[in-house]
């Protein structure tokens, strides 16, 4: 498995365990469920936590596809900086979900965790679906491989469209007697059926 392959295979988990600790976060603050709140800080530790190889993989991704063809520069500089921002984001949440964990027993320090831990949670669904978007805008070469064959379609009809536009740019410049088919003689025929 290479750079890329663990990129786009992993690139999705930190949005996706974002947004789940925010809302079971919030849900248990909402219902006052403590098994709520403390599920959604091991989620977004475990956010922070996957968001360390997605990163870390971008780098070699870009050497994969910065020189084939229809991908942008620019795009994958965009990419890469909101994913830097990202990156600062989600470890921010993930540092403060895992000092929420060590601190459970400290009451009166929890609500202050828990308000802290919902807002970058939030902050870091927000920078990490940014990030997946520009992302998306680089080039994917299964969207390439549909966009070429669409191509090669068109460029077989317009092939066989020019053939038949030839074809008649040829008849036009024949004579009009050498475009007709040459009759046969009727009236031979007509002797050999009188005959009979």
């Amino acid at each position: 498995m290479n750079e890329a392959q663990i990129h786009l295979a992993l690139n999705h988990a930190p949005l996706f365990l974002a947004i789940a600790g925010a809302i079971i976060l919030l849900l248990g603050m909402v219902r006052k469920n403590e098994s709520y709140r403390s599920l959604s800080l091991y989620i977004l530790a475990s956010a922070a936590l996957f968001t360390i190889p997605v990163f870390l993989t971008g780098e070699g991704t870009e050497e994969t596809v910065e020189h084939l063809p229809g991908v942008a520069e620019a795009a994958i500089s965009e990419h890469e900086s909101m994913a830097q921002i990202a990156l600062v984001i989600i470890s921010i949440t993930g540092v403060i979900a895992l000092a929420g964990i060590f601190l459970r027993r400290k009451e009166t320090l929890m609500s202050l965790v828990y308000w802290l831990v919902l807002v970058f949670s939030i902050a870091s669904f927000g920078a990490m679906a940014a990030t997946a978007h520009l992302g998306g805008k680089i080039r994917h070469t299964e969207l390439g491989a549909v966009a070429n064959a669409s191509k090669e379609g068109n460029e077989g009809e317009e092939k066989e469209e020019n053939e038949m536009n030839e074809k008649a740019a040829v008849r036009s410049t024949l004579p009009a007697d050498s475009t007709a088919k040459p009759e046969t003689p009727v009236s031979g025929k007509k002797e050999k059926d009188d005959d009979d």
